[in-house]
């Protein structure tokens, strides 16, 4: 049996077996009211189900991606980022849990950054990506720039940028002496037209931070966060 729902202006009719099977709210959904008399939403065009506050781009890549789990090579799956990302945000609302697991293997395949990351393991609930995408963020050379620091949230954006001015090089600069500094952004050398004394330059990050560890920094700051 199938069960005919609109999406924004476009008709779909889908079969009923999957959606009930894999997710309680299309169950309660597609569920018949008892008595002949009834007009039941959904049994033809005439009178959809509609899904309101969702993009019809969205729930056909959702309709692929468990289609495809139900009958196999047709239709085929959901490609890229993008797509997947379609079926995590839907099958997340509807409690599709095989078909949301699926979206998060399919995504953490596909090499997503640290920053997308970020940003959806918050918008839904992914616990274990938070905690390898802030380490990922933390140790690489480059600065937080300012998009993404507003699509992460300004809330994230300061706490890792505390984890990463926390973090403390020893630099050898003369053999009497040695200096500390957050970034490594300042480094001593000795050079013999300077009469033995070390010489301040200007450098990037210290790049023995891309081998750190900070995991225990970032559960420190992200202390309210679940990591």
């Amino acid at each position: 049996m199938h069960r005919h729902v609109q999406v924004e202006d476009s008709l779909f009719k889908v079969p009923r077996e999957p959606f009930e099977k894999e997710s309680e709210v299309f169950c309660d959904m597609f569920s018949l009211p008892q008595g002949s008399s009834v007009v039941v939403e959904g049994t033809g065009d005439e009178n959809p189900i509609r899904i309101d506050r969702t993009s019809k781009d969205d729930f056909e890549q959702l309709l692929k991606a468990l289609l495809h789990r139900k009958f196999g090579s047709q239709p085929d799956l959901p490609h890229g980022t993008e797509q997947w990302t379609s079926v995590l945000k839907l099958s997340t609302a509807w409690n599709f849990e095989r078909l949301r697991q699926a979206a998060i293997d399919a995504l953490t395949e596909s090499g997503i950054g640290a920053v997308d990351r970020v940003v959806l393991s918050q918008r839904y609930y992914i616990k274990n990506w938070l905690l390898p995408a802030l380490n990922e963020l933390a140790r690489r050379p480059e600065p937080i720039t300012l998009e993404e620091a507003k699509r992460m949230g300004i809330d994230i954006a300061l706490k890792l940028a505390s984890v990463r001015e926390r973090v403390t090089v020893t630099v050898q600069a003369h053999p009497a002496y040695t200096t500390t500094s957050g970034f490594g952004s300042v480094v001593y050398q000795n050079n013999s037209n300077n009469n033995g004394h070390g010489v301040a330059v200007g450098s990037c990050r210290d790049p023995r931070m891309q081998g750190c560890d900070f995991s225990d920094q970032i559960r420190s700051t992200f202390s309210t966060y679940e990591l």
